[in-house]
């Protein structure tokens, strides 16, 4: 009995000791990050709630935690009105911001949301060993930190990724073009963070749906590039359509039904956006909208990429089945045109991008894998001064996010859905 008493303390005493680890410090595991509420410090700038709406706006300010200077994550437990959103039928992106200003601030808590700038994301799909579909997302752009949004107040519980930097210029220094500590500096208010989720550029909800965002190029030097589709319904922008998709549907297939019974409108009037999704049942497509038609692309390879383009080209030329898929020519898509290896790759702001993660991607790879091949094809220093601001590998089966920050390899971060949503 005595042995039995001292055995059963000695076991007591790791329990409390690995208690104590998971609320102090961040668990590694095979040197991954667990990302649990557990991590980051709450940050002390003022929320100024009395400028927001909603009765919820101050717990969902105040949730913001600081795990890094370019990494926060924050519970957001405020009704953003979807439905009536979507149901505004707005056909620009200043009505839309205008409706969702007045849902949610009073007129001394308003502010423009920043312009977009160029991005030069990139990713795939591909399979792991256990035959489980995996997503691979790198979002390249303007420096700005990442705020992880926990969704739980709108519809399905999701995860947003998303940057600070496209939703006040507070959040970044335009001169010197890095996060320059604004978000967490105790001085700078929060309260323009409820506009966050309009921010997102990827993310996953609670059954494993996933997307990746994709930057197409800017349409004021090409006349006929498709800015809607007409005649199907209320419409819809990017901002809008990624917290739907996520809220309302559970599959791809969902998402295909959903899209096409709404009309689409641009974001912004120079800029146009494409998606790469996936799902737990190891679904995945590319949807585009085009010739004012949705257009989802499948294939049977697992063999396939996308990226988006920054420069002033023709339209047949940046036209989805030109470029985003592998190196062989282009045979099993509509109006494939003329298009040649040569013009594909002449499409891309960076061949070296493309080339070293083409170079790299195998159909199966494990999520570590993945998250290598894809700081492969990082948008790198040379490329325009730029940087990957992160590098995620979904699991639609399992509901995990693996990722990483700036390129730094040094600190992958693990984010396991059925625990922390």
């Amino acid at each position: 009995m005595r042995k039995l008493f001292f055995a059963f303390m000695a076991l007591a005493a790791i329990s409390l000791v690995g208690c104590k680890e998971r609320n102090d410090e961040p668990q590694q595991n095979d040197g991954i990050i667990q990302v649990t509420h557990q991590l980051g410090e709450k940050v002390t700038n003022p929320v100024n709630a009395q400028w927001c709406k909603p009765q919820t706006a101050e717990a969902t300010l105040t949730s913001l935690r600081c795990i890094s200077d370019i990494f926060y994550y924050m519970d957001y437990q405020t009704d953003m009105q979807l439905d009536d959103l979507l149901a505004g039928n707005y056909r620009t992106r200043e009505e839309f911001e205008r409706a969702f200003s007045d849902i949610m601030f009073y007129p001394e808590g308003e502010e423009p949301i920043y312009a977009p700038q160029e991005t030069a994301c990139s990713g795939f799909v591909c399979k792991n060993e256990q035959g489980e579909i995996l997503l691979g997302r790198n979002f390249d752009g303007d420096f700005g930190p990442m705020v992880m949004l926990f969704n739980r107040a709108n519809g399905a519980k999701y995860v947003q990724m998303t940057d600070p930097c496209y939703n006040s210029i507070l959040y970044i220094n335009r001169e010197t073009r890095k996060a320059d500590g604004t978000l967490s500096n105790g001085t700078a208010s929060l309260h323009r963070l409820l506009r966050q989720p309009l921010l997102t550029m990827d993310g996953m909800n609670e059954y494993g749906l996933c997307f990746g965002a994709f930057q197409l190029p800017k349409i004021d030097t090409v006349n006929i590039f498709p800015i809607i589709q007409t005649g199907h319904g209320d419409a819809m922008g990017a901002n809008l359509m990624h917290n739907l998709i996520l809220s309302k549907c559970k599959t791809v297939k969902e998402v295909e039904e959903f899209m096409s019974q709404h009309d689409y409108v641009t974001n912004n009037p120079t800029l146009n956006v494409h998606w790469l999704m996936a799902d737990a049942t190891g679904d995945w497509a590319m949807f585009e909208f085009w010739d004012n038609e949705l257009n989802v692309y499948r294939e049977d390879t697992l063999y396939t990429m996308c990226s988006n383009v920054c420069t002033p080209i023709p339209y047949e030329w940046y036209s989805i089945e030109n470029y985003y898929r592998s190196w062989v020519p282009y045979t099993s898509y509509p109006k494939p045109g003329e298009a040649t290896k040569a013009d594909w790759q002449a499409v891309f702001s960076s061949k070296v991008r493309a080339t070293h993660m083409m170079n790299n991607y195998r159909p199966v790879m494990s999520e570590m894998e993945a998250l290598k091949c894809l700081q492969e094809g990082r948008y790198s220093l040379e490329v325009h001064n730029k940087l990957t601001n992160w590098s995620c590998v979904y699991n639609p089966k399992q509901r995990t996010i693996l990722f990483a920050l700036r390129n730094d390899m040094s600190k992958i971060y693990k984010l396991d859905l059925k625990t922390e949503l």
